[in-house]
């Protein structure tokens, strides 16, 4: 069975299991509330109290399939991703929240509190069975990859897709252009130990003899790029994918401007526009403003236990570079150790960093600790979504190893961007790179919204960059 099929036969079945779970635990938790004496009640619930109407059941599925669909249980990446419990736990939260508010502020579909609670109790236990049980009845198989090309950006490839499993690809083997060597001894990466399958010459025979489901382009040796489209036949098995060089990415939309007549592509290089950048700040203006008066409470206990279990102030103040390459000061609750970069000077942060403190390291986790950049938001130094800003010793090793790098400054830097939402903790800056110029040359209102709705998701799912 195909990738392809298997996840459609995966997402049917899961939708629906998961709605006939999501009823059976609503009438589960009704006949254990009104025939079981539960700790902390009074007494059974009467069942006249409950009302089971065809809109009350059809809230409690939408919400459900809601949560689920929103941490990824549906994706095919998701599938990947060990534990289980990683993904449904969040899911839980988020449907006893939306239903607690959906049924507490709606009277016409009211019910009583302990029947939510315990709804969503009865109905974790049976998604975890379930979903258990499913993921073993309906595997689904890994997408075979194939690099084709050589050098540093085939070592990044296939050095990344080797650290990330829960993406579901595997990199079989490697295809080498007319410029590559194939013998090269001096590389110990992973690219280097891949099986050489042949030349791209043969690229059509090696993807159905090897049974490759995507092809992956580096950036090197244009000239048998720019001839493959002749070479792949009509029907071909495998998804073409390129990884870009930074002028590529900075292409964003395909526009082509006639000379003459030649169609050749415009790259964007001021991607936002005078609309569009108003409306954007406008936008973070009026957003920043309201969440700091929202999360002023989280961020005030948050506060106490900073001060509380660690010496040193509740808030760090770091230099960062921000539009145009100009510095400013970013605002973060301290989650490390005071003093922490005395004797290591500037070092980049990893996810089990040995100079957090234990409060710290909940407060990363969580992004609590991020709460006081909306004041950098709301004086202008950021924006809610954008390029994530370096510290200046960074950025000035990066601009001299990563070629494009200096491009992120044209905007004002996010506090959270496409590249948090879609890498990992450690993603190389090669990799971020390509992911802020996308976002820059691709802009759109409904680009940030959707940003800010998957940073949610990272937030409750505690993944992400």
């Amino acid at each position: 069975m195909s990738s392809r099929r298997a996840l459609s036969s995966f997402r049917f079945a899961a939708l629906a299991g998961d709605v006939a779970l999501s009823v059976a635990a609503l009438y589960g938790a009704f006949l254990i509330r009104t025939q079981i004496p539960l700790p902390g009640t009074d007494r059974l619930l009467p069942p006249e109290n409950v009302r089971f109407g065809i809109w009350n059941v059809g809230l409690v599925v939408a919400v459900q399939v809601f949560a689920l669909a929103f941490v990824g249980l549906y994706g095919e990446h998701e599938r990947f991703r060990e534990p289980l419990g990683r993904l449904l736990i969040p899911a839980l939260f988020l449907e006893l929240g939306t239903l607690a508010s959906l049924y507490f502020l709606a009277p016409a579909y009211s019910f009583p509190r302990s029947l939510v609670v315990l709804f969503v109790v009865v109905d974790g236990v049976l998604l975890f069975f379930w979903r258990s049980a499913l993921d073993r009845l309906l595997p689904l198989p890994r997408r075979r990859a194939l690099v084709v090309g050589g050098g540093p950006a085939a070592r990044l490839i296939a050095d990344t897709v080797r650290r990330h499993p829960w993406t579901g690809v595997e990199v079989v083997g490697r295809v080498s252009g007319n410029s590559d060597d194939p013998t090269d001894t001096a590389d110990t990466s992973l690219a280097a130990k891949l099986p050489y399958l042949g030349a791209v010459e043969e690229l059509a025979e090696i993807v159905e003899r090897a049974g490759v489901d995507e092809v992956i382009l580096t950036p090197e040796g244009s000239s048998w790029r720019d001839r493959l489209s002749e070479r792949i036949p009509e029907g071909w098995r495998a998804d073409l994918l390129v990884w870009p060089s930074p002028f590529e990415t900075m292409i964003g939309r395909l526009r082509f401007r006639i000379v003459g007549d030649l169609p050749l592509l415009e790259a964007r290089t001021q991607p936002l526009q005078a609309v569009g950048a108003f409306a954007k700040r406008a936008f973070d203006v009026v957003v920043s403003a309201v969440l700091l008066v929202v999360l002023a409470p989280v961020l005030a206990i948050a506060a106490l236990f900073v001060v509380g279990t660690s010496v040193g102030g509740v808030f760090y103040r770091q230099t960062r570079v921000g539009r145009e390459g100009r510095a400013f000061e970013l605002w973060k609750l301290r989650t490390m150790r005071k003093g922490a970069e005395v004797e290591t000077g500037a070092v980049l942060a990893s996810p089990r960093d040995p100079r957090m403190t234990e409060i710290g390291r909940a407060l990363r986790s969580a992004r609590i600790d991020e709460i006081p950049q909306l004041w950098n938001v709301l004086r202008g130094d950021m924006s809610l979504v954008g390029p994530r800003p370096e510290r200046p010793e960074f950025t000035a090793e990066f601009a001299k190893s990563v070629p494009g790098w200096t491009l992120r400054h044209s905007v004002r830097p996010g506090l959270t961007g496409l590249a948090q939402v879609s890498g990992e903790y450690s993603t190389e800056p090669e990799i971020k790179l390509r992911y802020d110029l996308a976002y820059l040359n691709n802009w759109s209102f409904g680009l940030d919204l959707s940003i800010l709705f998957r940073t949610l998701r990272v937030i409750l799912t505690r993944r992400g960059v």
